[in-house]
């Protein structure tokens, strides 16, 4: 239907656009944590979040809010109503976001596989059991732009963590 193609162009340039950078901020990425866990339980979901002392940093904030919102969405859409866990961890070492679920989980033999552009593990397309498949594709290339990592792991007792590596401090 027209809005469903409307909505999957869209997506579309979204992943042409991707490898733009914006410009870096100093930002608290503590607050940011918060303030995704925040939006999400306005919306609906079960949030359970640390909360992290300050970590500043200064990055891509339009970036990493995207990839974070990305992989928040998808721990909503397949996490099986369970709660979601969101995690900070900062270091002179590294920083690291970690969004974990409850969900089926991604074999492991699909992992690579689900950062293709319109790749998805459920085959039947509906909006109603997933997205477009342009996400995780979208969110892949904005880390690589911008140096960080980002890795979807099998989780102890069933789900995914999905794990973002932004560094240390530069």
């Amino acid at each position: 239907d027209l809005e469903e193609m409307n909505r999957l162009i869209g997506e579309f340039i979204d992943f042409s656009r991707g490898l733009e950078n914006d410009a870096p901020q100093t930002i608290d990425l503590s607050r940011l944590l918060h303030e995704l866990a925040h939006d999400a339980t306005a919306g609906g979901a079960r949030i359970e979040y640390r909360v992290a002392p300050p970590c500043v940093r200064t990055l891509g904030l339009m970036a990493l809010r995207r990839i974070l919102s990305n992989l928040l969405g998808n721990a909503q859409r397949y996490g099986a109503g369970q709660p979601i866990i969101l995690e900070l961890s900062c270091s002179a070492e590294n920083t690291v976001f970690r969004v974990l679920d409850r969900g089926p989980g991604i074999p492991a033999e699909e992992v690579e596989n689900v950062f293709h552009p319109f790749y998805r593990l459920e085959t039947s397309r509906s909006a109603a059991t997933g997205g477009s498949g342009l996400g995780l594709a979208i969110a892949q290339q904005l880390a690589d732009a911008n140096g960080w990592k980002i890795e979807l792991l099998p989780r102890e007792g069933g789900g995914t963590e999905a794990r973002l590596s932004l560094g240390g401090i530069e």
